[in-house]
């Protein structure tokens, strides 16, 4: 969000929102393992950039066929948006942000896909690994949805529920979404998923039946679009409400069209696959000119090893906060379930 503008001529006040484009020399230099990270990023020109963060750039416009951006060239920090109380919570979120960066550069290639599923910046995810879950029709598992941000809340939920019954479990539950929504970012299918989080803890809150699931979806929906209507050209909106839409409206009749005999568990988990394919596979031709079919499979063996690989990444952050001494072994055990994973999908992805 620009704020202010100056020329050789003289400041005007500006408003709006502009895409620029950052040199690596002026962010890498605060990231580990990075291009310029050997530089110390406090003693150079080095920018840190995070969300709230107030920076005064130095940039050049650049035409690019019917595009146009801004170049920067140079620049330097004026703190952080807010005062007081709010601009100490925004300087912690960012700060927690890079340490969490650092702390997954530690564990190697696990921590490099844990950092994209739980926080969607994807700078140490190997590129291989990145083109395979595309290629294998699994792209969605590496984007931020309901599935990481229900797994965050269902946690808070178990031990509230166990402290002190329903009502505080649902409230932790809540809280623990929002804190995951605020640390990760408002990304369109994170923000999809929130929606439907809160509107399910309101509705429990006033003992209301559960809302319809193409109901809630359409709310969520139109919602969205109220708040973030810039969203509704991203090809994560799309495949975020078109998986769950089809999931909801074609997932009926998938399960009735494989055949009995198969486990009752597994039909209805390739019944969604083929659900969710069928839905999302116009979005996938208009962004990414393919379609990858065998990702119906491919979820069914991928899907629960990248649940499990969340689950223990969640505790092992939390015990290496407490007990940090133990991230060797720790990331050891991770990398383990990160090989299972990428041989998983680079099996699927057929290159």
């Amino acid at each position: 969000m620009v704020k202010e503008a100056w020329t050789d001529k003289g400041i005007f006040e500006a408003c709006g929102i502009v895409n620029v484009l950052i040199p690596a020399a002026l962010l890498e230099s605060y990231y580990p393992g990075k291009l310029y990270s050997p530089v110390s990023a406090w003693a150079s020109n080095g920018l840190f950039i995070e969300n709230g963060r107030k920076l005064r750039l130095s940039i050049s416009s650049v035409s690019h066929g019917p595009e146009s951006f801004f170049l920067a060239s140079s620049g330097r920090e004026l703190g952080w948006e807010g005062n007081g109380l709010t601009g100490r919570i925004i300087r912690f979120r960012g700060l927690c942000r890079l340490q969490f960066k650092r702390l997954m550069y530690s564990w190697g290639n696990a921590g490099g896909l844990l950092l994209a599923l739980l926080s969607g910046s994807r700078e140490y995810t190997e590129k291989s690994v990145s083109d395979a879950f595309r290629a294998s029709g699994l792209s969605h598992i590496l984007a931020l949805s309901g599935m990481h941000l229900g797994l965050f809340g269902s946690i808070a939920r178990f031990f509230g529920r166990k402290a002190s019954g329903r009502t505080l479990g649902n409230a932790l539950q809540l809280g623990a979404v929002c804190f995951f929504v605020y640390f990760a970012g408002m990304s369109p299918s994170l923000f999809r998923a929130f929606l439907a989080a809160l509107i399910l803890y309101i509705a429990s809150l006033l003992r209301m039946n559960r809302p319809d699931s193409l109901a809630l979806l359409s709310t969520c929906f139109i919602i969205h679009l109220i708040f973030f209507p810039e969203h509704s050209g991203e090809s994560a909106f799309m495949l975020s409400y078109a998986s769950l839409g089809g999931i909801i409206i074609f997932g009926r009749m998938f399960r009735k069209v494989y055949p009995v005999f198969i486990p009752r568990k597994l039909r209805l988990s390739i019944a969604d696959s083929s659900a969710a394919q069928l839905a999302t596979a116009p979005v996938s031709l208009r962004f990414f000119g393919s379609l990858a079919p065998q990702g119906i499979i491919a979820a069914v063996f991928v899907s629960p090893v990248v649940f499990l690989f969340l689950y223990a990444g969640l505790f092992a952050c939390i015990i290496c906060l407490f007990l940090p001494f133990l991230s060797g072994p720790i990331s050891a055990i991770m990398n383990m379930l990160y090989f299972v994973i990428k041989n998983l999908v680079i099996f699927f992805s057929f290159e």
